[in-house]
């Protein structure tokens, strides 16, 4: 008879699988998981000899009497040993700024660097890259990271105890570099007012004083190879800030007003063309604003913004839904994400406050905000924060009253990396215009506990309550990972209840109880071939069940037989799944009606990326196999092409060919297109262009913007927006021209 497994059997594999994998893991880890130093090497910055210039050429006199640091080790693919080529960085600085100068070596000068573009915040594995990360409070636990690649593109980010990492944080800082028949050359200029430090240094003060502690980072990326000064084992990122240097002879200036004042105008034209017969809605307007940055002490920032602009945000893509699952669309706008991993703790389910749920429609269209004002104060000890936002009335967004967002953030750490945290979220919405009025609030409590390097422990409850009927629930949520530079295992439970509504936040979806155990190997045998860097078998088991009455409701469980690292950086990954369904309630993707029932099916899946360096690249993905009570057929993939970091053309699409699915048995195609161009003069003048068009939505859109960096976080900006919707026979265009000036006091 045919060999049938249950889910519960599933999830005893996915045990002994987890339990199979620590004796391999352990006696690993004790040969190549290395502590950090217990004194860390000392880095030296000496005062500027005179003037510099930030050209990317380091050819003053000022950083020819500095001091060189070199010696780094490699990460990957050889933990420990020299990189090759090593990287040589020297460190000066004046009254006004901290400059990190970098030589990165190539045996193929400039012919040997990669770079596929130059956008802000580009990709950290696709290109050459050098960073610096500072933890100057001396915490061990949070790094101010800046990164630039050969072509002098920026790359900032804030993080905190190597798990909470803001990505989307832009810093006033400079960077230019140069590239030669030896290599490449960074040049960073970072003033002391965009550095938070403690205190402030004496003209005369000791050079050897305790300093800050700072790790440096490359990626030479024709050989695929990472390396750092001091180094840190391959399982960790560089911003695990227990590995470090500590950097010595500084003299920043002692702390005094740092204000960023940030105005800004906008000239906007809005055409709205309605179904049928009726006229075309013409709005144009001119809008004044601006932000406030005040950094009241070392520790402490206040941000203010009076008539809120967001054009310049990059425009949501668009996304084919065939799960049972809400889609969750990441932040772009600048201001809700500085410190924003202070505000947001977050499980793969839920998130009591998400920023998205302020100013943006259910459409991704944006909503007027009259202003508001954050408040982040972190010190070695604890973090404290606080936000609060106006949202206009907006009678075009389906009628929408006035509302108020607020935000209370407290974070206490304790032990050397463990913290606890409070969160409390309340949306009022005024009464008006026959709607009554409203008001919501999450209290929450969350943290983490670290007892080693390879351990981490993360907890989350929520409560949520509603003035009026509904909205009076909870959530939780508990999560261990133990990862080694041999095995990652790790284990979730989630529980979100019927009623728990965060009106500020995000919930893929309520009434469900969600365990998630999961782990892969990182096997590297002698016998592999040259270009296998790794070897990464695994597993994953997603169950949920009902919170109401614990009934079974949805499971999955993949298996990877098949997932091999190549040593240039592509990727082959073949999965088998097993998934069943139990639909409480019919269900209605891409308008197929499939019935309420029980389901079990099976897919296999292939995915491919090649070396996404190299100026051709691709990325493919195919999946075949069941869905409910029919087939599907999933063909998807984005191909670039990127003769220079000055250009790059890509076309990404996806083909959901659907047979026999739901209660008529029905055939459908679901389709997603989208080419992209990237144009840039530099890293300062660049013009980018996607268009989208879904099958399923029958909704296309175009997002075309032009940007000019006059000066740092200064800009000119010119956007179009085109939103075409054949169902509804309508379509929504702006054009928006915007200029946005910092000046630092």
């Amino acid at each position: 008879m045919p060999l049938r497994f249950r889910f519960r059997d599933w999830l005893l594999l996915s045990g002994s699988m987890l339990l199979a994998l620590l004796p391999v893991g352990r006696a690993a880890h004790a040969q190549e998981i290395f502590a950090p130093p217990a004194t860390p090497p000392v880095v030296r910055a000496v005062r500027a000899a005179g003037p510099v210039t930030v050209d990317g050429r380091l050819d003053e006199a000022a950083w020819r009497a500095a001091p060189v640091l070199k010696n780094f080790r490699q990460v990957e693919p050889y933990q420990g040993q020299p990189a090759r080529p090593d990287t040589y960085v020297r460190i000066v600085f004046d009254a006004r700024n901290l400059y990190i100068g970098a030589l990165c070596p190539d045996s193929l000068g400039r012919r040997g660097v990669r770079a596929p573009d130059m956008r802000r915040d580009f990709g950290y594995f696709d290109q050459d890259l050098f960073g610096v990360a500072f933890d100057a409070f001396r915490t061990q636990r949070n790094a101010t990271a800046f990164q630039t690649n050969p072509y002098g593109a920026q790359r900032d980010l804030q993080v905190f105890d190597d798990n909470l990492f803001d990505r989307e944080w832009d810093a006033l800082w400079k960077v230019r570099t140069t590239r030669t028949d030896s290599g490449w050359v960074a040049e960073m200029q970072l003033p002391w007012a965009t550095l938070r430090y403690p205190g402030g240094g004496k003209k005369n003060a000791a050079a050897d004083s305790a300093g800050w502690f700072v790790n440096f980072n490359r990626i030479a990326r024709r050989q695929n190879q990472i390396s750092g000064y001091p180094g840190y084992p391959r399982a960790y990122t560089t911003y695990r800030m227990g590995y470090v240097a500590e950097l010595r002879g500084l003299q920043p200036p002692p702390a005094s007003a740092n204000i960023r004042v940030a105005p800004y105008t906008v000239v906007q034209q809005d055409r709205r063309r309605n179904a049928g017969d009726q006229p075309t809605n013409i709005d144009t307007k001119v809008k004044v604003g601006g932000d406030v940055k005040w950094a009241l002490n070392p520790h402490a920032v206040l941000d203010l913004t009076v008539n809120t602009d967001f054009a310049q945000a990059d425009a949501d893509r668009q996304v084919i839904n065939l799960r049972r699952f809400n889609v969750f669309f990441p932040e772009r706008r600048q201001f809700f994400l500085e410190n924003a991993a202070l505000f947001a703790p977050s499980t793969p389910l839920f998130q009591p406050f998400f920023s998205r749920t302020i100013g943006l429609g259910d459409n991704g269209l944006p909503l007027p905000l009259t202003g508001g004002a954050r408040y982040t104060d972190r010190t070695v000890g604890r973090g404290i924060g606080g936000l609060y936002v106006r949202q206009q009335q907006d009678d075009f967004a389906g009628g929408q009253n006035p509302a108020h967002f607020g935000v209370g953030r407290f974070l206490k750490n304790y032990g050397r990396q463990n913290n606890v945290g409070l969160l409390i979220t309340s949306r009022y919405d005024e009464a008006g215009e026959g709607r009554a009025y409203g008001q919501n609030t999450t209290v929450s409590v969350d943290g983490l506990i670290r007892p080693s390097q390879p351990l981490t422990l993360s907890y989350l409850l929520s409560t949520s309550l509603t003035r009026g009927s509904g909205g009076e629930g909870v959530a939780g949520h508990v999560g261990a990972s133990y990862s080694t530079n041999q095995y990652y295992v790790g284990i979730q439970h989630s529980l979100i209840t019927e009623r728990y509504l965060p009106v500020m936040g995000f919930v893929a979806r309520q009434n469900l109880i969600y365990h998630n155990p999961s782990g892969y190997l990182i096997w590297r045998p002698r016998w592999k071939p040259k270009f296998i860097r790794s070897i990464e078998p695994g597993f994953d088991v997603q169950v949920y069940q009902g919170a109401s009455d614990r009934r079974f409701q949805e499971g999955l469980a993949r298996l990877y037989p098949l997932f091999l690292v190549f040593q240039s950086g592509a990727r082959l990954v073949g999965l088998y799944e097993l998934n069943r369904q139990h639909l409480p309630v019919d269900f209605n993707p891409v308008g197929l009606l499939i019935a309420k029932g029980q389901y079990t099916y099976h897919r296999g899946e292939l995915s491919y990326n090649t070396d996404l360096s190299r100026k051709v690249s691709l990325s493919a993905f195919g999946a075949t196999g069941g869905y409910f009570n029919g087939r599907l057929h999933t063909a998807s993939g984005t191909l670039r092409y990127s003769p220079s970091a000055h250009a790059a053309l890509s076309v990404q699409g996806e083909y959901n060919t659907l047979r026999g699915v739901g209660i008529g048995q029905e055939n459908r195609d679901a389709w997603l297109l989208g080419p992209e161009a990237r144009l840039s003069l530099n890293p300062r003048v660049q013009l980018t262009a996607f268009y989208q068009y879904s099958s399923a939505a029958r909704l296309a859109r175009w997002n075309v913007r032009a940007s000019w960096e006059f000066q740092p976080l200064s800009y000119v900006y010119l956007v179009f927006n085109e939103l075409d919707n054949s169902r509804l026979d309508s379509r929504q265009q702006q054009t928006i021209g915007k200029v946005s000036y910092i000046k630092q006091f």
